[in-house]
């Protein structure tokens, strides 16, 4: 019965006004990931809302009630080899007005993918075709961070940006050339990913996530418009998740180094990229002076607790075991505390209104207690798995 009223819930998704965008791509190469970050939606959310329509086809509409967007998801391609999926490649047709293929960045064997776009634009040569590039760090060395502010264009430009690790560059450039004989009146727009989890330690969580709300806004404008007025979740909500998460959990893990002062000078130095990082969300502009500007508000009370809770920070690692779990809990409550400063003196500058320095100190200091209850419980959880 439930599955019927799912099959249900797809047919009259299916009827809906909404424009289409069709994933291709191969299992596991991040479909689901993308859908939940243009939704606002958890992971697991997005894979159980899919509902079938055929065999081989999977219908996602958001919001459910009156969908302004709906996803079309085939089975990952090389899941059905075996299978002949034209009756249902000929069903997704009539339902998708855009196409986007979806590939981790060092997959070189899209045969599959490029055997079912190929006919398919040559089809419908003016539907707009996006590759999103995911799982970029796959082409990172173990050193290797985002390259930030995002610098890609999708073009040729992208081969010169300087930093950008050797193998991620020529995985990048192969993988663009298997489409450069691809038929339509447009060339594909490239799209370079890297959505993690934020315990990955590879901030922001959300990278690239901007450029693909700005290429869908080329090709979908009035779709991304209402799409942006239906996800709930809050600008703060999206610093602390993508932001703010992910550079803490980075910090926690470069102060986890066992020799004093190493680890130290490398969280010192994440914090401070991450006060840069969540000014640029509240469109301020990116200079080296945010940090120190966000320090001097803060006053002399936390530049000398700060510096204090370092140097203790440090020499708690000569006591091996219980000094470094000691030094990850402080490293995550300082840098989360830093952050919710940070958001609220920037989104004060944002709105415009001088930030009030006794309000943020009492943020920081809040923030600091809550940060200390949030890491545990956050260790008891992973502990728990």
């Amino acid at each position: 019965m439930k599955q019927s009223r799912r099959i249900a819930q797809a047919q009259a998704w299916a009827w809906a006004e909404a424009p289409t965008i069709w994933l291709l791509g191969k299992t596991q190469a991040g479909k689901t990931s993308i859908v939940a970050e243009l939704v606002g939606r958890a992971h697991d959310q997005i894979g159980n809302g899919f509902v079938p329509m055929t065999k081989e086809l999977r219908l996602y509409a958001f919001p459910e009630e009156r969908p302004v967007l709906r996803f079309l998801d085939t089975r990952g391609l090389s899941d059905v080899a075996d299978d002949d999926p034209a009756a249902d490649l000929q069903h997704a047709c009539t339902q998708a007005q855009v196409i986007m293929v979806v590939a981790r960045v060092d997959d070189l064997a899209l045969e599959d993918v490029l055997a079912v776009l190929k006919p398919l634009r040559a089809e419908h040569p003016d539907w707009p075709v996006l590759v999103a590039q995911t799982c970029l760090h796959h082409g990172y060395r173990r050193q290797d961070r985002h390259l930030l502010p995002y610098p890609f264009t999708g073009d040729d430009n992208d081969w010169a940006l300087p930093g950008l690790p050797d193998e991620l560059r020529q995985s990048m450039l192969a993988q663009r050339q298997l489409f450069a004989d691809l038929p339509g009146h447009h060339p594909p727009l490239f799209v370079p990913l890297d959505f993690t989890r934020p315990e990955q330690g590879l901030p922001p969580s959300d990278y690239g996530a901007q450029r693909l709300w700005e290429v869908l806004e080329q090709v979908l404008p009035e779709t991304v418009m209402r799409l942006r007025a239906s996800v709930n979740l809050s600008q703060a909500e999206q610093v602390r998740t993508k932001v703010m998460l992910p550079w803490t959990m980075a910090a926690v893990a470069a102060n986890a180094v066992p020799v004093p002062i190493i680890g130290g000078l490398g969280s010192a130095s994440l914090q401070a990229t991450m006060v840069n990082q969540i000014a640029r969300r509240y469109g301020q502009p990116a200079t080296r002076d945010q940090w120190s500007e966000l320090v001097a508000a803060l006053g002399t009370g936390f530049v000398l607790g700060f510096g204090g809770r370092w140097l203790v920070q440090q020499g708690l690692k000569l006591g091996l075991g219980w000094g470094t779990a000691v030094v990850a809990a402080w490293t995550f409550a300082i840098t989360w505390a830093i952050g919710e400063a940070a958001l609220y003196y920037f989104s004060e500058r944002a709105a415009g209104r001088e930030p009030d320095h006794e309000v943020l100190r009492e943020r920081y200091q809040q923030a600091l207690r809550d940060a200390r209850r949030r890491y545990e419980e956050r260790k008891d959880k992973e502990q728990g798995r």
